[in-house]
């Protein structure tokens, strides 16, 4: 992206800036040395599915069902790219029950794209992530924006005709 980009229009916080910074999980579909390089260089904590199961082959297709929970445990904010998990009703329910942050970045997106959606988002990021519990954000060229999962209309439309 060129600098004359509308996505770029102030310097993205450091960690510094916040009393408690969020600490950021990368799931294995949104792990890239420039954005862990990013966050990093500004003081954030970035871990990664090899982290979180002890090496990349041990992390490899790991079920949501399984790594959410325990990104949850340790009061991570997930960076991803699956929209699907929210499609899914079981998934669905793991990701409240793990009670975590998600920001979603396209799936079909470079990399580049990736960087600068997170340069502009990530104070509204640290801001979601500060108030504790479960939210879905999507990044996008004008800041985080809440997501509503198609699993959680599915979900409200039962519950209003019982």
């Amino acid at each position: 992206m060129s600098s004359e980009s509308p996505l770029m229009t102030s310097e993205p916080p450091p960690a510094s800036s916040w009393a408690t910074p969020p600490e950021f999980y990368l799931d294995e579909n949104s792990v890239s040395r420039s954005i862990r390089r990013l966050l990093t260089s500004l003081g954030y904590r970035v871990h990664s599915p090899a982290e979180l199961y002890g090496s990349r082959d041990q992390a490899l297709g790991a079920d949501d069902d399984d790594w959410l929970p325990r990104v949850g445990q340790q009061g991570w904010v997930v960076l991803a790219t699956d929209f699907r998990i929210f499609e899914r009703p079981h998934e669905y329910e793991a990701y409240l029950k793990a009670g975590v942050p998600v920001f979603l970045m396209p799936a079909e997106s470079k990399i580049e794209e990736r960087v600068a959606l997170i340069k502009v988002c990530l104070p509204s990021m640290c801001s979601a992530a500060s108030q504790r519990g479960a939210g879905v954000w999507r990044l996008t060229a004008h800041g985080a924006e809440p997501y509503t999962a198609p699993a959680a209309r599915k979900k409200r439309r039962r519950t209003r005709e019982t």
